[in-house]
């Protein structure tokens, strides 16, 4: 099962779209889709996003270190959503490593240069809704 969302960022009045996809962990994003929308603070860590913790309690389900550009996931060690858009701190050789395995729960869509910059410009703190 697919599902398309947004993510819209409210300070600075922009949105992505991102595409649930329930093939790698179906228990997860189906308690992502029952607690929508959720509306919490990013925080940045190299070129990933990541919400603080959410209200999504789930276990490590097929969860990974290493994630495509892209993906978007869920944290299971801080109950948080994440956006890789690019290197982590630890990433290393054209790898993107997560901090501690996460659950892939989809990808971004229609990403462009544009939207690579955008999520650039995105600050510590800013606050997000997926909905």
């Amino acid at each position: 099962m697919k599902k398309q969302i947004r993510v819209i960022f409210q300070d600075v009045r922009g949105e992505i779209s991102v595409e649930l996809d329930d093939s790698h962990s179906p228990k997860t994003v189906q308690k992502i889709i029952k607690n929508l929308p959720i509306e919490v603070s990013i925080h940045r860590w190299g070129d990933e996003l990541y919400t603080e913790k959410t209200q999504i309690a789930e276990e490590p389900e097929n969860a990974k270190i290493k994630v495509n550009l892209f993906d978007v996931a869920y944290w299971p060690e801080g109950a948080a959503l994440c956006l890789f858009f690019g290197p982590t701190p630890i990433s290393k050789s054209g790898e993107i490593l997560a901090y501690s395995p996460v659950n892939i729960v989809g990808k971004i869509i229609g990403h462009s240069t544009e939207e690579e910059n955008f999520l650039n410009k995105i600050s510590d703190g800013a606050r997000v809704v997926f909905k």
